[in-house]
């Protein structure tokens, strides 16, 4: 078949860095079946609507996917109708973030044909057998789709892959990789306001997924994959596609952007111990867990060339963290960010301001946290995605969830108060958390 991939746009007040991974690799697998694959990489074109339509009505398809997180809601909307003008008679397949958790919204206010939920790489083949055959849907778990007479089917849910190195390297080929490797993810060498310089001079970077899923289960973290689901991919794996994107594409950068890449600590002494034995010319970062931030596993990531981990902190103050199910204490935070500088690892930290419970004195407690860690950075609002137990706990206060999603941004933008400040007062607040100014 004839198969037409399309990657929505997301972040669209930053440069595209990073690969659509999981839509690149499902393209390797039904490609390797004898499909005809295509991928247009609206994110990274950046295309308008009227480019798109344009773009659009000069090609020809049997059938399309469309992927994206729930975030796109409000643009696959758009595209779908626009998709079947086109080509009323090819199926439309949304995949990803938003079809897993909320295909209902598409289902009801689109023509989509089919919603594929959770991992697509062992479905979709099963999918374009049957749509070719003309087949019925029914035995194909994992899917949701509508009847000739316009009822939606839900069938049950797939499994996930439990052995993820079978699967092939991402169809790099298929994707605008000049625009990718051009816009250093995390952006190389600039300066940390809290003073500490990465020093990277990075010409080419390009992302890589090593494991799906995370062992933890935080109260405000969406998961795809299903809560304490996690697999990973061996060293070996790993290290092999990063040799071949050095020998492909001359990177010499690896961003990791798993949910938590340092889970495992026998897998990371292993990845280590293979990168520095191959002494490959490329510098890597990661995000984890201040839980897993050891002195040992610091050091043989420096060794291995880790220049840069993202942890995501989160609050300074014990009530908080325990009220998200962080599973971490402010002790273990500073002294992962300690020891990862002395590794001489940029420690990139994140924090969510406007949880639920939060009190000027939790306010404070994070500000102090974050004077005592010589930290200066910003905060995002905390935001209740469909599908987490945060947004269970909160859903009271959204009078419309169909508003609500169409309102989503990329948790930059405030969405809703789930405190009891008054909003204007909670802005304040939250400039004075940025910039370290006493609220106490």
């Amino acid at each position: 078949m004839k198969l037409l991939l399309i990657n929505s746009p997301v972040r669209l007040d930053a440069k595209p860095n990073c690969i659509p991974y999981g839509l690149a690799t499902i393209a390797s697998v039904v490609r390797n079946l004898g499909h005809d694959v295509e991928i247009y990489d609206i994110n990274a074109f950046r295309h308008g609507r009227k480019e798109i339509v344009s773009y659009l009505s000069g090609k020809t398809w049997d059938a399309v996917g469309v992927s994206g997180l729930i975030t796109t809601f409000a643009f696959q909307e758009w595209l779908i109708p626009e998709l079947k003008k086109i080509n009323p008679k090819a199926p439309v397949i949304s995949g990803g973030g938003l079809a897993t958790s909320n295909s209902n919204l598409l289902f009801k206010n689109t023509p989509l044909d089919i919603a594929v939920s959770g991992e697509g790489e062992e479905t979709l083949p099963l999918l374009l057998d049957a749509t070719r055959a003309g087949g019925d849907l029914k035995t194909i778990r994992g899917v949701s789709y509508r009847t000739k007479e316009g009822n939606v089917v839900r069938n049950p849910h797939s499994q996930n892959i439990r052995h993820l190195d079978p699967l092939p390297h991402p169809a790099w080929d298929l994707l605008p990789t000049d625009i990718y490797l051009k816009n250093p993810i995390w952006g190389g060498s600039a300066n940390n306001s809290s003073g500490f310089r990465t020093d990277i001079p990075v010409r080419r970077s390009m992302n890589v997924i090593s494991s799906r899923g995370c062992p933890f289960s935080c109260n405000y973290c969406y998961h795809l994959f299903g809560r304490g689901s996690y697999r990973f991919r061996s060293a070996e794996s790993m290290v092999n596609e990063i040799e071949t994107l050095i020998k492909r594409y001359d990177v010499d950068f690896i961003g990791f952007v798993d949910d938590n890449m340092m889970a495992g600590e026998e897998r990371i002494y292993e990845f280590c111990r293979m990168m520095i034995a191959k002494r490959l010319p490329v510098a890597w970062g990661c995000h984890g867990r201040v839980s897993s931030a050891t002195p040992g596993v610091l050091e043989k990531m420096a060794r291995a060339g880790c220049v840069w981990i993202g942890y995501g902190i989160e609050s300074g103050s014990q009530k908080i963290l325990d009220a998200m199910k962080k599973k971490t204490t402010v002790s273990q935070a500073l002294m992962a960010i300690t020891e990862t500088r002395k590794a001489g690892i940029f420690p990139n930290t994140t924090f969510i301001f406007g949880y639920p419970g939060e009190t000027r004195d939790t306010i404070q407690e994070t500000i102090d946290f974050k004077l005592q860690a010589s930290l200066e950075c910003g905060s995002f609002f905390a935001t209740p995605y469909p599908g987490t137990p945060l947004y269970a706990s909160v859903s009271h206060l959204i009078a419309d969830e169909e508003s609500f999603i169409r309102s989503l941004g990329d948790a930059t933008q405030f969405t809703v108060n789930l405190t009891p400040f008054a909003t204007e007062e909670l802005f304040e607040l939250k400039r004075k958390m940025d910039a370290n100014i006493p609220v106490i």
